[in-house]
């Protein structure tokens, strides 16, 4: 009795884990907004771009902590035992004597080259190169994710495209079948309508395999986990999202010079290493600092003077102003100089080649709308011609003027003038997208299908 109690004791719970685990696992509904808002939390590049700002931001901190003093506060004590000279008597003795003593100090630097100065000022350049490259990178993440998104749409209406060729396709074998059944069909006309409903459906499952390429690649991107279950809910593209629009070559360029978050970071980090050279060249200038400091301390063996007072009396106070002028020091600060100059001479060249790809970018995508705006209007004009010669094809086939040979050739022009015409409508989105992407001018707080 007591084993069977056990056993459903066992069951129960087993059910119960298992109900909690498929409760856990339910399917998660994305639209592109969340979408773009996990990537945004989760990319791992954005994290760490975020993590270099709070770094950089750390040495600020740093820099303007150089113009404050210093100060330090040393104490220390001990015992001796063994012979030693007693000053009360005159005389050697074996004794016990302990010691304390204690100091504070401070220091400030007065001048050094205006080396703190342009460490400070280098330190807030790179703040806001940071800023610049962190916002370029959130821009980034989010064209990576409408890729991805719109990839995985774009074969999701593709299986829409297939399922309804499967639906023609096994609408024409009934037809055909009955065509057959009364003779005034070859039965040859039904085994090809048969191998082409499996075509079809051969076409669904290929369909269908290139969504869940797109899906994984999209879970990739948004850093999601790839054992959970997600619905991605596709946006309605509007008219207006569609609509052409004229551009000019030479002002998307001026454009993207002036707002591509890329390029004012590497210029802002031209002038962090022209602080660089500065911080170099301030070693050869001569630094001046003054200090000051105070101290007292007490001996066990002066045995006519209390702790107090011993304190007071030995108490000492000092000032200093001291000046360091470097004369040679092993060709050290030469050296740091000429790094220091390299890294501003490479801090230019990075500008330079960062303008010239912008331009070279801008370009192809001005390129690749046009094209996509000319493919987008022939595809939607192709869909309209291939649909009626479709209708015309069945029509005379339905009264032997043709065979099905040519009603399957113009059923397949039509399904694929159909995958053509979703690839345009989506293309044109991504290309107008990705005008705004390389000009600078996408916001990744605002949504792209608005």
């Amino acid at each position: 009795m007591i084993p069977r109690l056990l056993y459903r004791s066992f069951c129960v719970s087993l059910l119960t884990a298992l109900f909690f685990a498929s409760a856990s696992q339910a399917q998660r509904t994305i639209t592109f907004e969340e979408a773009v808002r996990i990537a945004l939390d989760q990319n791992t590049q954005l994290r760490q771009s975020a993590n270099q700002v709070r770094l950089n931001e750390i040495g600020v901190q740093s820099a303007r902590a150089a113009f404050l003093p210093n100060f330090n506060l040393n104490t220390g004590g001990g015992s001796n035992w063994g012979l030693s000279f007693d000053t009360n008597v005159g005389e050697l003795r074996t004794t016990r004597t302990t010691r304390f003593n204690m100091s504070a100090r401070t220091s400030v630097t007065l001048f050094d080259g205006f080396q703190s100065q342009a460490t400070l000022r280098e330190s807030r350049l790179n703040v806001t190169s940071a800023d610049l490259a962190l916002e370029r990178q959130r821009q980034l993440v989010v064209f990576q994710v409408a890729n991805q998104f719109l990839a995985y749409i774009q074969a999701s209406e593709q299986i829409t495209v297939q399922e309804e060729n499967l639906a023609a396709a096994r609408q024409l074998l009934a037809q055909i079948e009955e065509f057959v059944r009364v003779g005034t069909r070859p039965v040859s006309d039904l085994y090809q309508q048969q191998a082409a409903v499996e075509s079809a459906e051969l076409g669904i499952l290929q369909t269908e395999q290139l969504a869940q390429i797109s899906e994984a690649n999209l879970i990739q991107v948004m850093r999601l986990d790839p054992l959970g279950d997600y619905e991605f809910v596709i946006p309605d593209l509007s008219d207006e999202l569609l609509a052409p629009e004229e551009y000019d070559l030479a002002d998307l360029y001026a454009r993207a010079q002036q707002q591509r978050g890329d390029l004012r970071s590497q210029e802002v980090a031209v002038d962090a290493a022209e602080q660089g050279l500065r911080i170099a060249r301030s070693s050869m200038m001569p630094q001046l600092s003054l200090s000051a400091g105070t101290g007292t301390s007490f001996n066990s063996g002066i045995e006519r003077i209390n702790f107090g007072d011993q304190l007071e009396n030995n108490r000492s106070e000092s000032v200093s102003l001291s000046v360091n002028l470097p004369i040679f020091n092993r060709l050290r600060t030469r050296s740091q100089v000429q790094r220091a100059r390299v890294v501003y001479e490479n801090a230019r060249i990075n500008v330079e080649s960062t303008q010239q790809q912008i331009g070279v970018e801008v370009r192809q995508a001005y390129l690749d709308y046009v094209t996509a705006r000319k493919q987008y209007e022939v595809t939607q004009r192709q869909l309209v011609f291939r649909e009626q010669a479709l209708e015309a094809a069945r029509e005379r086939y339905n009264v032997g003027a043709a065979t099905l040979v040519e009603l399957t050739q113009a059923q397949s022009d039509f399904v694929q003038a159909s995958q053509d015409a979703v690839t345009a409508q989506y293309t044109i989105f991504v290309r107008k997208r990705l005008i705004r992407y390389y000009t600078g001018e996408l916001n990744p707080s605002l949504p792209l299908f608005e």
